[in-house]
């Protein structure tokens, strides 16, 4: 029988990421996340489905849930792996704390209570047949290869075609006939520089900053990049790359860490040997402290690298430092991750030089810097994974700004081996 394809949410859109695949009366749900913006947007879900599969935990992948589970009597069984199940508690638990829904902490046990957890490449027949392959986005992070005689569906959700110090790159060479591919990082000028070269731009950035006394302010999402920035700033600072400072972090980042840690099984090996077969834990990096005092003043008053949420400057404890650091030209504001259009974040970095705070107008005269260490793929790295897909004859590009999407399809479509689609939000397709 064939499959059908539903974009509820992210398909042209960075945000709210929810795919329903089907095949007559029975389907799956690959994500159900949330657009946070200036207002919160969700998925376009006609009705509740009975089995969610959720490829890791970001909140634009994973949010809606408590909805779902706010409603009477869901029967829906959720399966994702097994660090994701540990890190979508914290996440949800956080979401549901700043919500302004109700959420009660029934609809949090409820969740709880019905998720699976899937090891990858493990076939789950939930009705349809699916198994979850490595991503390599994050630790737990997963693409969903759904099985069918007519020709397997790939969801890539989230990827990254290099190797970080956590996980290793997203598992290539599957066999699908039709591929749903993310474009975060999809335009043709989407070049990510080499490692090395980015690693050497961070070392100078925080070398000069720390040299005239400065701090080091780094806008980072909890769960992803925190944790790979810790890792690497530990190391450097051993190796005495970087020179030694305090590295202070903020928000659920503590809580992260100590998951990232408790499930390192999942990480790559050489990060395994450093844990349980040395004396060396990154995880438990003397550099790193957290702030003692209420109002964090500890942390501003040293020069000290400071990583904290929300990693799009959208609210959390980042914009209490940004609010005593931003003033001073002396400081250095950091990204390392996506900023989204229309988020403090971004506005920042493409130039504007004063914000809004909690009502106040801040002037931004600290440095701002960027560095790419993304868990995304680049435009290269995007093409080089598609094309390793076997038996490959339908690409739907989504999880992309517009521009990037359609420049990611002209690419595509010039070796003419592909059907390249660029769905949108609330359109179906048959297989």
């Amino acid at each position: 029988m064939f499959l059908k394809i539903a974009f509820w949410g992210g398909a042209n859109e960075v945000g709210r990421s929810c795919i329903e695949v089907s095949e007559g009366r029975k389907s799956l749900l690959m994500d159900c996340g949330v657009k946070i913006g200036r207002e919160e947007e969700y998925p376009l879900l006609e009705k509740i489905p009975r089995n969610i599969v959720i490829t890791h935990s970001h909140l634009d992948h994973a949010a809606y849930l408590p909805h779902i589970f706010a409603k009477p009597r869901p029967h829906t069984t959720l399966y994702m792996t097994k660090p994701t199940r540990d890190l979508i508690q914290l996440m949800i638990a956080d979401y549901m704390r700043v919500s302004r829904n109700e959420f009660g902490p029934r609809v949090f046990n409820n969740m709880l209570t019905r998720c699976r957890a899937v090891e990858y490449r493990q076939v789950v027949d939930c009705g349809m047949k699916f198994s979850l392959h490595n991503s390599g986005h994050l630790l737990g992070s997963a693409s969903v290869l759904v099985h069918n005689p007519a020709g397997n569906l790939l969801y890539t959700s989230d990827l990254s075609t290099r190797t970080s110090r956590i996980v290793e790159p997203v598992e290539s060479g599957l066999s699908a006939k039709t591929a749903i591919v993310e474009s975060t990082y999809g335009g043709k000028g989407d070049v990510m520089p080499p490692i090395k070269e980015e690693m050497e731009r961070l070392r100078r950035i925080i070398n000069n900053t720390l040299k005239k006394d400065g701090k080091v302010l780094v806008p980072a999402f909890a769960v992803g990049r925190a944790q790979e920035l810790i890792l690497m700033l530990d190391a450097y600072m051993k190796g005495g790359l970087i020179e030694p400072a305090p590295i202070y972090i903020d928000g659920m980042i503590k809580k992260a860490l100590h998951l990232f840690r408790h499930n390192v099984i999942y990480a790559r090996q050489e990060l395994q040997r450093s844990i349980l077969m040395s004396d060396s834990d990154p995880f438990k990096s003397r550099y790193v402290f957290i702030p003692e005092r209420k109002d964090r003043s500890d942390a501003i008053e040293e020069g000290s690298i400071i990583i904290t949420t929300s990693g799009m400057m959208k609210g959390g404890p980042v914009m209490t430092y940004f609010n005593e650091m931003a003033g001073e030209r002396k400081n250095t504001l950091l990204f390392v991750g996506y900023q989204a259009p229309g988020t403090p974040g971004r506005m920042i970095l493409d130039g504007a030089r004063k914000v809004r705070v909690h009502g106040k107008e801040i002037e931004v005269k600290m440095k701002v810097e960027a560095v790419q260490i993304s868990g995304h793929a680049d435009h290269p790295g995007l093409l080089h994974y598609i094309n390793s897909i076997k038996g490959l004859e339908t690409v739907y590009i989504v999880h992309g700004e517009e521009r990037k999407r359609k420049e990611l399809k002209k690419s595509l479509e010039e070796n003419e081996r592909y059907e390249v689609i660029l769905p949108k939000n609330g359109e179906k397709f048959e297989l």
